[in-house]
């Protein structure tokens, strides 16, 4: 109802009306939830005791192990002389590196023999190992071979050579010609030098030096070749070994003539360079040997007891040599170099500078001299292991690569880091002993080792190691521009 009340003094009319609506509906609802209870429950703790000494039968564990340890022992055996997995890498073990295995060449081999020698011919097709005895009680009596693998030949394969060289004596050292790619010579314990023409099928050996008091009588540590300009047919080349002879020969009418020859002896050795011999003029070994690239007159000798000197062709200064010789054998040296404190492996020019020249020893160092003064201008050092080989790059100033006594083998960027290697990488499984590294200077992406168990690993380099940068050549001969 409505009810207006007046809100004026008039008198208005009121009327009432009704209105109805419906009525609201409505409804209830419920929920149920379940009943939760909690408990708990107790355990004693039961300590269950291990029983270490368990019992078993003696006697039948006894012949068990009679039965079974033959069977073991032959298996851990044959495992350990398998070569199955030599080239296998984890994946745990895989990094980034310039470095690859491309093949592993191996014969069979008696164990106590090694792969002395390695050389790559003059167009980079072919590689040549030698191999040498570790076992020498008095003169060698073995049998031994130089191996060549084409690797460029389609019926290549890394375990057959595809030519065998053989010999009545160990060979020690082999070097390819640089310019004809069938002549090579190679180096006998016994001092002895052979020449071959593997071109020649039916008889590739071409000449021999003969066993005699005035030629080499011991090891053969060197052999290079001697090139003429215009005379490119040539074959003249030096060699030097233990007994301390350096001898120039050339092959004329079928035989090697020996033309002109040194000696180093003890008497003539710097005051300096003290070293206990028998007798004033003891000959004194010589280990490793390099040419000048620039100067052919000028080469660079190490010396059993660590000495490096350098010394000159043309040298007129008379040996005191006693014993009988065809020629007069002169003095070449004119200077000494700081000695290593170890037994120097390697010695080798630079091939991008004329007075840089590189040595390695087995006291694990690796030293950069310069023709101008006796001490290093560097010194690397290895982190464990001798050095048995080194050698610079031939496309690369400051890289250096090594194989150690340990198994190893190092590249060296100096542009990068001059304390400690840029790459390194074991030679085999079992970490056997580097022996030997040559460069391929026609492809430069291969690099060749050797090591104490025979085989003969060639590596693929890539990336930074081959990649040539500006003024590395200038950054080597800075080395020693403060004392030029």
């Amino acid at each position: 109802m409505i009810n207006n009340s007046p809100t004026t003094s008039d008198n208005r009319s009121v009327k009432n009306s009704h209105s109805q609506t419906e009525i609201p509906l409505s409804s209830e609802n419920s929920t149920q939830v379940p009943k939760r209870q909690d408990s708990q429950v107790q355990t004693d703790i039961i300590e269950i005791k291990e029983n270490i000494f368990a019992e078993y039968d003696v006697t039948s564990l006894s012949n068990f192990l009679k039965r079974v340890t033959p069977m073991v022992c032959s298996v851990l055996e044959k495992n350990s002389k398998s070569k199955a997995f030599d080239r296998f890498k984890l994946l745990s073990d895989v990094d980034s590196t310039s470095i690859s295995c491309l093949h592993v060449l191996e014969k069979q081999l008696e164990s106590e023999f090694c792969c002395s020698s390695i050389s790559w011919n003059s167009v980079g097709t072919a590689i040549a190992a030698a191999y040498s005895s570790n076992d020498h009680k008095s003169w060698c009596e073995h049998s031994s071979s130089v191996d060549l693998w084409s690797l460029g030949r389609k019926d290549f394969d890394p375990k057959k050579p595809n030519l065998t060289l053989e010999t009545d004596c160990c060979i020690t050292y082999i070097s390819f010609h640089p310019e004809l790619p069938a002549v090579i010579v190679a180096g006998k314990l016994n001092g002895e030098i052979l020449l071959w023409d593997i071109s020649k099928e039916d008889d590739p050996l071409l000449a021999s030096t003969e066993i005699a008091v005035f030629n080499h009588r011991e090891p053969i540590t060197g052999l290079h070749w001697i090139t003429h300009y215009g005379k490119h047919n040539k074959i003249n080349f030096v060699s030097c070994s233990l007994d301390g002879k350096i001898l120039l020969w050339s092959y004329e009418d079928d035989t090697l003539k020996l033309d002109h020859g040194f000696v180093i002896l003890a008497k003539q050795l710097p005051r300096n360079f003290l070293i206990k011999a028998r007798k004033d003029n003891a000959e004194i070994g010589i280990t490793s040997m390099t040419i000048n690239s620039e100067d052919r007159n000028i080469f660079v000798i190490a010396t059993e007891g660590g000495g490096i000197f350098q010394c000159v062709f043309d040298s007129l200064v008379p040996a005191p040599y006693t014993d009988f010789s065809p020629i007069s054998l002169k003095s070449p040296m004119n200077m000494g170099f700081e000695r290593h404190k170890g037994q120097v492996t390697s010695v080798q020019f630079s091939p991008f500078s004329r007075n840089i020249f590189l040595s390695a020893a087995s006291d694990g160092e690796l030293r950069i001299y310069s023709l101008l003064q006796p001490k290093p201008l560097l010194i690397l050092q290895l982190p464990s292991g001798g050095i048995s080989a080194a050698q610079w790059s031939p496309i690369r100033p400051l890289v250096l690569s090594c194989v150690s006594s340990n198994g190893q083998f190092h590249i060296w960027d100096l542009k990068i880091d001059e304390k400690s290697p840029t790459e390194s990488i074991p030679l085999t499984v079992n970490r056997s002993s580097g022996l030997s590294l040559q460069n391929n200077k026609e492809n430069p992406s291969q690099l060749a080792t050797s090591s104490s168990d025979g085989t003969i690993q060639v590596w693929e380099l890539s990336g930074s190691v081959l990649a040539v940068e500006t003024g590395e050549e200038l950054l080597l001969q800075s080395l020693s521009k403060d004392i030029e």
